[in-house]
Formats: C-alpha cells, structure tokens, sequence
C-alpha cells in the first residue's frame, strides 16, 4: 500500500509541476500579450481572468511543492544528511529549493501584482478623467512590468527544478 501511495504522489508531482510550469509559460508568453494587444477589453478580460489564474496557479505550485517535499524526505529517508549529500539528493535538494523560491515569488510578487492589476485594469477602463487615467495608467504599466520581470524569474526557477529533477537519479 505504501508503494501504491509514494507512485501516485510521484507521477501526481510530475504533472503538477508539468501543469504549473506550463501554465506558467502559457500564461506569460502568450495570454499577456495577446492581453495587452487588447486594448480596452484586455483590462475586462484580465479582470475576469485575475483571480482564477491566481487561484490556479497557487494551487498547482502549493501542491507541487508539498507533494515534491514529501518525495524528497522519503527519497532522503527522513531528511537523513548522509544521503541529501549525495549527488542525487543535492540535485533533487537544489532542484526543491528552486521550486519553492519559484512558488514564494509566484504568489508573493506575481500573485500579488496580478491580483491589483485586475480591479485597476476595470477601474481605467470606466475612467473619463483624462488625468486620472494617465495616472492609473502608470500604476498598470509598473504592474505589469514587475509581473513580467518576476515571472521570468519564476519560470528561471522552475526550468531549474524540472531539470534537476530530471536528471537526479543519473548524476
């Protein structure tokens, strides 16, 4: 039964992680963009969009990441330092602490910057007041630039996760 758990938590952190770093890309690379082409009904749609994505993503990377400390305590026989200093637990330890720096960042700049930038986006769009606008308009261009800055170095961190998660058992 044991063995029946620690295989459905291992495929289940592979494709949290898969899901969350793809997401992460789709996101970033693709919805944002086409976003921000929007215009005016990009802000609606973001603001739609906001709290699911956050929800989603906090949910998938909390996951990954409790699901992914779990694999490595039983990987490290309880955290044992003799074999997290092998090879293979380095690389899986450094590979963890990149994914958790990956979802601390994720929710605390990312998360936070998206979940202001919703409400601000609608807030523009309903706006008349010439000055008003150009001021809000200055607080969603901050916004989206420490969301994208942050998010590369999110996705950084998770490439380096997925990677030395990858080839752990092999080095």
């Amino acid at each position: 039964m044991q063995t029946v758990v620690f295989l459905v938590l291992r495929a289940s952190h592979v494709l949290l992680a898969a899901l969350w770093f793809g997401s992460a890309v789709f996101i970033s690379e693709l919805l944002m963009p086409a976003i921000d082409a929007s215009g005016p009904a990009g802000g609606q749609v973001m603001g739609n969009l906001n709290r699911r994505i956050t929800v989603s993503l906090a949910i998938l990377g909390g996951t990954t990441i409790l699901t992914g400390i779990y694999l490595y305590w039983h990987f490290t026989g309880g955290f044992d330092p003799q074999v997290s200093a092998t090879n293979a637990g380095r690389a899986f330890g450094i590979g963890g602490v990149a994914g958790l720096i990956a979802g601390i960042i994720g929710g605390s700049v990312v998360g936070r910057s998206a979940n202001k930038l919703g409400p601000l986006m609608i807030q523009v769009a309903s706006t008349t007041d010439g000055a008003k606008k150009t001021a809000l308009l200055g607080e969603v261009g901050q916004l989206r630039q420490r969301i994208k800055s942050a998010t590369r170095v999110v996705l950084l961190l998770q490439l380096v996760a997925l990677v030395l998660m990858a080839v752990g058992h092999y080095i």
